[in-house]
């Protein structure tokens, strides 16, 4: 039995960077609203010393309780192309920003006419300069580091300021890639990284002791601790079953069901916002099923779910003669990047963002201690060749029959079981040549010895555009302020609206669109 309805002016379903970030927006401007944060997972420990050691010593993951199990009972490929989910999203509180690189960039002017200009994907229904505010402000409050210019003298995307925070120095073991570029006439730059705190440089980037790199799980803790939103609610371990609509054009209350007690509870709002990510926001809207919407609420056209992309992974790896990191790297994320081959003149072949891996010592340590080597004999050995990677994004274009959708079972945290069917486009093999053609050239220019090179499976980390926007439900899933058409108070704020990729990460532009909706939302008037 369902107990007794809470009441809110805003329910937000997930407690990811779109969530926390509409949130946080809401509240500095009208700090009595009240806001329910519905989340299916639970609190990962951060800034664990325990944790982090652990990490240190053993290299096991400190996350691995919080990623999909490797089993079907979890989530399913059906697909042409495998689709790996492992390790690909976080789920619990502050979502996949607690496991991220950190990497922010922003899409490029040519990515929001991708239809336009190459004939495949979908145009974006609001430009670059329309969210180019709100770009700014959302690298102030990820705390990015970064320099607008490339090596070329060149502010790509235009930018109204530099970044926030000054962008981190190249690592030494930059410097082969840096100077084949240098060579070969590739822009190249500095990677942009949100910060947020004070970096210690320990190495551990992956899980960092002192909270230095953006997660949504520091906005949520420092909402709950601040007296002045008594009215913010948050419910963790809480799957959301799905949306009670009103008729056909509201939606009245959801339903959640506690992991942790195992009962069924309503919440009833005056605005609804889904912020599940490209998985579970379509999986939520397909289950939320009633005589008004027999598919599925916001799904007559059969669209939710659909034109499921994520970055094709490309990758070189080679060996030089001398390890300038020795056995201890500076930073344990990517300094050195190239948008070079992200331009306007790519697109029709898959726009390709370059940058470099860890680079790391090519040798067994287990090994050597185990052979009886000394300390000095151990590092004479690590100062020797040096593997490095030089890795890309590749461009990937949505088709229809791609798709979410909800299987048979059910994973360990309550929610149904992620069946993906994806498949690749009849060119891919041939345009991911081209890509690799262009990194194993500039790979060459270091001197250094190409081991392997090729495009890894299928990951889901920068899933995409199955809930997408337009200006027509017979396109679109979400009009361009990413309310579901015909429905009054509803909205999908995550990557699942976006209408195509670009070749970069996604996290700073979903922050932008979740300003972008607060601001929408707060001009609404009314009740809240």
């Amino acid at each position: 039995m369902a107990k007794q309805a809470k009441s809110f002016d805003y329910v937000i379903i997930g407690s990811g960077v779109a969530g926390a970030l509409v949130a946080q927006r809401l509240l500095a401007k009208k700090p009595a609203t009240s806001i329910a944060i519905v989340e299916a997972g639970k609190r990962v420990p951060l800034k664990d010393r325990r944790k982090w050691w652990d990490f240190v010593a053993t290299g096991i993951n400190p996350y691995d309780d919080f990623h999909d199990l490797p089993i079907e009972n979890e989530n399913e490929s059906i697909g042409d192309e495998a689709w790996t989910f492992r390790e690909s999203r976080l789920m619990g509180r502050g979502g996949s920003t607690v496991h991220w690189g950190g990497w922010a960039l922003r899409f490029k002017e040519e990515d929001f006419e991708t239809c336009s200009r190459t004939g495949r994907g979908a145009d974006w229904p609001i430009g670059y300069n329309e969210l180019e505010p709100y770009y700014e402000i959302a690298e102030h409050t990820l705390g990015v580091s970064g320099l607008a210019e490339d090596s070329a003298g060149k502010i790509i995307p235009p930018r109204a300021s530099e970044y926030p925070i000054d962008a981190f120095p190249f690592a030494e073991a930059d410097r082969p890639l840096i100077h084949a570029m240098e060579r070969l006439d590739v822009a190249y730059a500095h990677m942009p990284v949100a910060r947020f705190r004070k970096c210690m440089t320990t190495g551990t980037c992956r899980y960092c002791p002192f909270g230095a790199r953006f997660a949504a799980a520091y906005v949520l803790d420092e909402l709950e601790c601040n007296p002045d939103y008594p009215n913010l609610a948050f419910f963790e371990q809480s799957p959301c079953e799905r949306l009670i609509p009103h008729g056909r054009d509201k939606i009245a209350s959801i339903e959640v069901t506690s992991t942790q007690t195992g009962e069924s509870s309503r919440i009833e709002g005056d605005r609804f916002i889904v912020a599940s990510g490209a998985y579970e926001s379509p999986k939520l809207l397909q289950r939320s099923t009633s005589t008004k919407w027999p598919r599925g609420i916001g799904n007559d056209t059969d669209l939710v779910g659909r034109f499921l992309i994520s970055h094709p992974f490309l990758h070189v790896r080679a060996v030089l003669p001398s390890n300038a990191n020795r056995w201890n790297q500076e930073l344990d994320f990517p300094t050195l990047m190239s948008r070079h081959f992200d331009s306007p003149e790519q697109q029709a072949y898959g726009k390709l963002f370059l940058f470099k891996d860890r680079s790391r010592p090519k040798v067994d340590l287990a090994d050597l201690m185990i052979r009886g080597k000394t300390r000095s004999e151990i590092n004479r050995v690590s100062m020797g060749p040096m593997e490095l990677e030089l890795q890309g994004f590749m461009e990937e274009f949505s088709i229809f029959r791609n798709r979410v959708s909800i299987g048979n079972n059910t994973n360990r945290i309550g929610l149904p079981q992620t069946q993906v069917d994806f498949s690749r486009e009849s060119d891919f093999v041939n345009r991911a040549a081209t890509r690799l053609d262009i990194m194993e050239k500039i790979v060459s220019e270091t001197g250094a010895k190409i081991i392997q090179s090729g495009v890894r499976s299928q990951r889901g980390d920068h899933s995409a555009c199955t809930c997408r926007m337009g200006t027509s439900p017979a396109t679109s899933v979400v009009d361009p302020n990413l309310q579901v058409h015909g429905v009054e108070n509803l909205w999908v704020c995550s990557n699942a609206v976006f209408p195509s990729g670009a070749a970069v990460n996604p996290t700073l532009t979903l922050s932008a669109l979740a300003t972008r909706l607060a601001d929408h939302l707060l001009s609404l008037g009314g009740t809240p």
